[in-house]
């Protein structure tokens, strides 16, 4: 019989994949909770599934085929060696199109209402009236319009913003009224109140948000990052909002996790940071089912397209 880890932090949320056993006889699930139990079981494992994967990991599981990440980023991964090995790699691509959109609205109406000075203002007692502001008529920046950006864009534009994205191919787009390509990136950060950074980690865009971008942001716009840590410049970013060159920002994801300590970040009253959750949901395993459930058929047949195979000469 065919040993399947289910690797996934929150235990009673885990347990919903083992549905996934009536419908595979000849698969036993097991989920896992705990590094210590991961690595006891990872030598007897064939197929993982779950949310993190590391080359610690791969080197204990010599029988290791096949890796269903329950994320949409894979570049923690390590994909040289897994390419190597001949392991199939697959994605959770598609599943956050709802939850990071929805915690993205939170904070551009956040930013717009000046929340994360409020909050820090509540925390030192203070009672202070600060300046308000609506998200409606404001212009949102869009950088990366997969799944997750349309559906923001569609959110975004009900509530009365007005959408720019950035998007390799150029192509029309429901709800987004100018697309930029790439090599005209520096348009979305001239124009936009909010800015949404939603791309994905590969060598070419690591640090790619930086100084020069930062100084094209207007004074009163604000940086929502949600997308990969390391594609920002992060002494960059510090110092656009030390010196105000920026409004605001809202951070769920960083260069290094978790954030030091030693961060100014954490400081900063014009900061909101939120510890890498803007894609979790208690719905988060039954949206993965979908896909595993496809995956697990092609797999166990031979037959068929795996869905967010990941190509790994390209890292997605």
């Amino acid at each position: 019989m065919k040993k399947a880890l289910i690797n996934y932090f929150f235990r009673e949320q885990g347990k919903k994949a083992l549905a996934l056993a009536n419908e595979f006889s000849d698969v036993e699930f097991e989920v896992i909770t705990s590094k210590k139990e991961l690595m006891n079981r990872l030598p007897e494992a064939e197929i993982m599934l779950g949310t993190l994967f590391n080359e610690e990991m791969l080197r204990i599981a010599p029988r290791l085929k096949w890796v269903q990440s329950f994320m949409a980023g894979v570049d923690n991964y390590p994909l040289k060696e897994m390419e190597k090995r001949g392991i199939i790699l697959t994605s959770g691509r598609g599943i956050h199109s709802i939850n990071i959109p929805e915690y993205v609205i939170c904070a551009l109406i956040m930013l717009a209402r000046n929340f994360p000075v409020i909050a820090k203002n509540q925390n030192s007692k203070k009672w202070v009236v600060v300046e308000q502001d609506e998200i409606y008529d404001s212009t949102l920046g869009i950088l990366g319009l997969g799944a997750i950006g349309s559906e923001l864009a569609k959110k975004a534009h009900s509530m009365g913003m007005k959408i720019i994205a950035l998007k390799k191919t150029f192509e029309q787009i429901d709800y987004v009224e100018e697309l930029y390509t790439p090599d005209k990136m520096d348009e979305i950060f001239k124009k936009s109140d909010y800015i949404v950074n939603l791309l994905p980690y590969i060598p070419e865009t690591d640090k790619i948000i930086n100084k020069k971008y930062f100084e094209l942001m207007k004074p009163t716009a604000s940086f929502i990052s949600v997308g990969r840590g390391k594609t920002v410049n992060e002494e960059d970013l510090i110092e656009a909002l030390r010196t105000k060159k920026i409004k605001g920002l809202v951070s769920d994801v960083f260069y290094e996790e978790p954030l030091s300590e030693g961060s100014p970040l954490w400081e900063m009253e014009n900061v909101f940071i939120t510890p890498h959750v803007a894609g979790q949901s208690v719905k988060y395993i039954e949206k993965a089912l979908g896909i595993i459930r496809h995956n697990l058929g092609v797999y166990l047949s031979g037959e068929g397209e795996y869905l967010n195979r990941i190509d790994y000469k390209k890292g997605y």
